[in-house]
């Protein structure tokens, strides 16, 4: 694995503002509110293989930030995250054509 791979991973969903009022609890799952934050994105298809793949797919999003207003802050939030990205898939594992898929660096901006 790379120095993008992690090694335990995170399931969320986002919930609609007008579904958030009563959320009902179940066994193991939380409420996650974020503040506001910043994201770098990368879209790709298909189908998200493996971790390999992902690796890659970091990789690319961390060099096309290389040289931008956003590639220190995006180093500085890597470092004090205990997450290098975020994957999030939009497809139903069903669907086998038109996927997309995304990876996030999430970082903060300083004013």
């Amino acid at each position: 694995m790379g120095h993008f791979c992690a090694s335990s991973f995170v399931v969320s969903f986002y919930v609609p503002k007008e579904n958030q009022a009563n959320v009902p609890p179940a066994k193991g799952l939380h409420v996650q509110k974020w503040n506001t934050k910043y994201a770098a994105v990368r879209q790709f298809g298909g189908f998200i293989s493996g971790d390999d793949e992902l690796g890659e797919e970091a990789a690319a999003l961390h060099a096309s930030l290389a040289g931008s207003k956003w590639s220190s802050a995006v180093d500085k939030s890597r470092l004090s995250s205990e997450s290098a990205y975020t994957v999030a898939g939009y497809n139903s594992p069903f669907e086998f054509e038109n996927r997309v898929n995304e990876i996030w660096m999430m970082f903060e901006m300083e004013e």
